[in-house]
Formats: structure tokens, C-alpha cells, sequence
């Protein structure tokens, strides 16, 4: 699907032109005015994802009426895979870490997918498990199974 916001392109002396992106609240820069949208474009595309991998409610886009610098709008197309996140972005869901959310996958108590090299998690395996979190602590151990009547261990 197809984005567009705004963003404000300002000469800045110090970094070239830096890029801002009211609406996600997020400045970026270039070293010319063609890399400062580009740039741009990378982290709206970025922001956009995040927002739809979490259900987060993307904001309305907003067009300043007054302005410094070059007003310009920039679209980009995400198609993302809903409800995948990264094991990142698992982790603070969950508050765990990301070597606690690979390992949750491993041992299937998480839902993923592989992707190339890395694993996905699925949202709502992530939702299933802070719904019914696990009984603290270290599981019991199985009981040993007795041995039978009249046969005795040599």
C-alpha cells in the first residue's frame, strides 16, 4: 500500500539538509537535497512498518501552512506481512530479551517464521503468551515410574 506525508527539507550548516517528519515526530539528514528525501523516505518507510506490525494507528498527515525550508511529500509503498516482528521487537513486548524471545522460538513456546536468516514472530503468539503467561519458577520434574512388584534391581 501506497503513504504519503510531508516533510520539511531545512539547509542546516552543520550536517547538509536535514529531513523532518512531523507527523512520526523523526528528523533525518543528507548531504544534499535529493539524499535528504531519500532519507527521508527510508525512515518514513521504516516508521510506517513498525506502526503496522505493532496496530498501531498511523497519524493523519499533517501539512504545516506556514514554513521554513522546501515542503515536499513523500510516498512510499510497505507491504508488510502483518503481525510479524522482529525478535527485537518481541522482546519489548514481552519484556524479555532477544536471546530469550530466539530461545522461546526455538523451543516452540513462541510462534515465527523464517525469513532468509532471521526468525519472525507472530503477533499473535506474542499476544497468546501475555494472556497466559507461565507459572514462575522452574517446572516440577516427572516422577520416576516405581519399579514393579517382586522384581528387584540387580
Amino acid at each position: 500500500m501506497r503513504y504519503t506525508y510531508p516533510a520539511l527539507i531545512v539547509k542546516d550548516e552543520w550536517v547538509g539538509y536535514c529531513t523532518y517528519l512531523n507527523d512520526f515526530d523523526i528528523v533525518t539528514q543528507g548531504d544534499d537535497v535529493q539524499d535528504a528525501i531519500e532519507m527521508g523516505a527510508d525512515a518514513l518507510w521504516l516508521m510506517i512498518d513498525d506502526y503496522l506490525q505493532l496496530d498501531k494507528p498511523l497519524p493523519k498527515p499533517t501539512y504545516p501552512e506556514e514554513h521554513e525550508g522546501l515542503l515536499v511529500a513523500i510516498s512510499v509503498d510497505v507491504d508488510t506481512e502483518r503481525g510479524l516482528l522482529t525478535t527485537k521487537m518481541a522482546a519489548g513486548l514481552l519484556g524479555v530479551s532477544d536471546a530469550r524471545v530466539r530461545q522461546m522460538v526455538c523451543s516452540g513456546q513462541l510462534a515465527s517464521k523464517k525469513i532468509g536468516r532471521d526468525n519472525y514472530v507472530y503477533l499473535w503468539s506474542i499476544r497468546e503468551r501475555q494472556a497466559n503467561p507461565p507459572k514462575p519458577g522452574r517446572p516440577r520434574k516427572k516422577a520416576a515410574s516405581a519399579p514393579a512388584k517382586g522384581t528387584e534391581a540387580v
